[in-house]
């Protein structure tokens, strides 16, 4: 906080909203969520989305789900069609066994006429692009990858990982649950890419949204185990999984 005044103080900075929304971010990584929701009072100009985005994501980390929900609900003011706010905010009422709440976003989403979209993690092999989705089974190395990552969950699971089945539907059974979480698409393309790129280097997959709790956990399991660097680029930021441990510090 010293820095942030004295760049106007010593240095004469005036500070921008994209100033404001990285100390509300670093703030909320702290876990100091009433500082940063006054920080946002306070700004001489009215927050954007990206600013209580930053205070929902923090909300989301430390399970504030008041907080989270009062942020989501000015963010839905601004941006009514933000289709990775509404999916943020279900996947913390979900983590906080609150159903009926999850059933209620999906009401307002298809009351709103916004779609989630689907999900696909993508890498380059051999100066080619392989693109995976969910569950995916139009892979020509389909068999190959499945039975690696039943490989993987079999080590993961020795090692202490347990899978984060919170976040799916409460009427489906423990089992399934699993099922569902283990073909999710970057364990595909990470995976493949084990399989695929030479010891030594580095397993670099994109995806189109914010990676999934559960798989970003997994992924830092199967850091430890192979030994490799997996960098994971989701919508959010950069993740870099080395030894079990990931850059962003579980805080994305």
């Amino acid at each position: 906080m010293e820095y942030f005044y004295l760049m106007n103080q010593d240095y004469g900075i005036t500070a921008n909203s994209r100033h404001y929304t990285c100390m509300v971010d670093l703030l909320g990584r702290a876990g100091r969520l009433d500082e940063a929701q006054k920080l946002i009072r306070n700004m001489p100009f009215e927050p954007d989305a990206a600013t209580w985005g930053a205070l929902l994501g923090a909300s989301r980390i430390h399970g504030n789900t008041k907080l989270a929900e009062m942020a989501a609900e000015l963010i839905f003011e601004m941006e009514p069609e933000n289709a990775g706010m509404y999916v943020l905010l279900s996947n913390l009422y979900a983590a906080s066994g609150r159903w009926a709440d999850v059933s209620k976003m999906r009401l307002k989403m298809r009351d709103t006429g916004v779609k989630k979209v689907p999900g696909c993690s993508w890498l380059e092999v051999q100066n080619k692009i392989h693109t995976f989705s969910v569950g995916d089974s139009c892979h020509p190395d389909r068999d190959k990858i499945y039975a690696y990552l039943e490989e993987l969950d079999l080590k993961m699971k020795r090692e202490g990982y347990v899978s984060s089945i919170k976040l799916i539907l409460h009427d489906v059974d423990e089992e399934e649950k699993e099922h569902m979480l283990k073909y999710h698409s970057e364990k595909l393309a990470v995976a493949y890419g084990i399989l695929s790129i030479p010891a030594g280097r580095p397993i670099r997959v994109m995806k189109n949204l914010r990676v999934c709790e559960d798989c970003h956990n997994a992924i830092k399991y199967i850091s430890k185990i192979v030994g490799r660097l997996i960098i994971l680029r989701d919508s959010n930021r950069f993740h870099h999984f080395r030894e079990g441990s990931c850059s962003c510090g579980d805080y994305w």
